[in-house]
């Protein structure tokens, strides 16, 4: 079987089953056409995203869309009607950087068996951590999240008023902000990013002095959403700033558990913003992903692209 794919990371993947745990798990790609979790998918324009929890995709819940972990891989359908409510489908399966070869492998067939449900009409796209097209961003406008854990790993999520849990998210970008958790240490910490400590009853948003207004706007933006979301509306909202009092700024710095605001590393520790981006916004290339060896090969084909490189088999 072959299927034609657009690919956001210009790396040539190969995904042997034998080697795999799926191997032993023969029905997977039966299950793949179609799986029950498709049943109602992709009737009506919108956003529907699913985990894949051992082979399975699992439906994520709509306030949860936008926070992907990196230990887990999804599946994630936009449907679109147009005028004459004609719709039209793109499949993406993200993989994280934590993400296991059986949980990333399962994605890609499953993506494939949710193809099967439009006949083949969808157009295939792969996204990575870090590497994804500027289309599958525009799908979640507030901000993108990445955060630790997973399903395979055996990571826990976050539980909702699960009490405190100390966590810390870095928010970063100028176009396309993101956010992303990192340690709880002031080492993760720079001038020219804002920083987010969630310690249940009290969230912090540190801005770096040398942040951008928009990375502060989404910085405050999704602090409220975390407490909304993660902890029923409980809990406040406390900005710290160049115009805090050196009271409240060594209160952040107690809370994270050591530093100070002299000692925060400069921006450059951060990197670049509009490099930032660059290096993560990849042109997308079409691929082939073929299993006539006997493993799932995503192979990418050469420029320039032409509509006889689009085979039905």
């Amino acid at each position: 079987m072959r299927v034609i794919v657009f690919i956001n990371n210009p790396q040539s993947i190969s995904y042997n089953e034998g080697s795999s745990n799926l191997a032993a798990d023969k029905d997977a790609r039966s299950k793949a056409r179609v799986h029950p979790a498709f049943a109602n998918a992709g009737r009506q324009a919108g956003v529907e995203i699913w985990r894949i929890e051992d082979f399975e995709p699992v439906a994520v819940a709509a306030r949860d869309y936008g926070k992907f972990y990196k230990g887990d891989s999804y599946i994630v359908l936009k449907t679109t009607a147009d005028k004459k409510n004609n719709l039209s489908w793109d499949i993406h399966y993200w993989i994280g950087s934590e993400s296991t070869q059986d949980e990333s492998g399962a994605a890609a067939i499953l993506t494939v068996g949710l193809d099967d449900k439009f006949n083949g009409a969808a157009v295939q796209h792969r996204e990575t951590l870090g590497y994804e097209s500027q289309q599958f961003l525009n799908y979640f406008p507030s901000t993108i999240q990445y955060l630790n854990g997973g399903h395979a790993t055996g990571f826990s999520h976050v539980v909702t008023n699960a009490g405190a849990q100390k966590r810390l998210f870095q928010v970063k970008g100028k176009k396309n902000v993101r956010v992303r958790q990192v340690d709880p240490l002031i080492s993760s910490m720079n001038k020219g990013d804002v920083f987010i400590l969630d310690l249940d009853q009290t969230i912090y948003v540190f801005v770096g002095d040398k942040a951008k207004n928009v990375e502060r706007l989404k910085a405050i933006s999704f602090a409220n959403q975390v407490r909304d979301q993660d902890h029923s509306g409980r809990g406040k909202v406390e900005i710290i700033d160049q115009y805090s009092s050196e009271v409240d700024v060594q209160k952040f710095f107690t809370a994270l558990g050591s530093g100070s605001k002299d000692i925060v590393p400069e921006d450059s520790a951060g990197g670049d913003d509009q490099a930032f981006e660059r290096s993560e916004e990849q042109s997308v290339i079409l691929s082939e992903v073929s299993d006539n060896s006997g493993k799932l090969q995503v192979t990418p084909l050469t420029k320039p692209y032409r509509q006889e490189q689009l085979k039905p088999q």
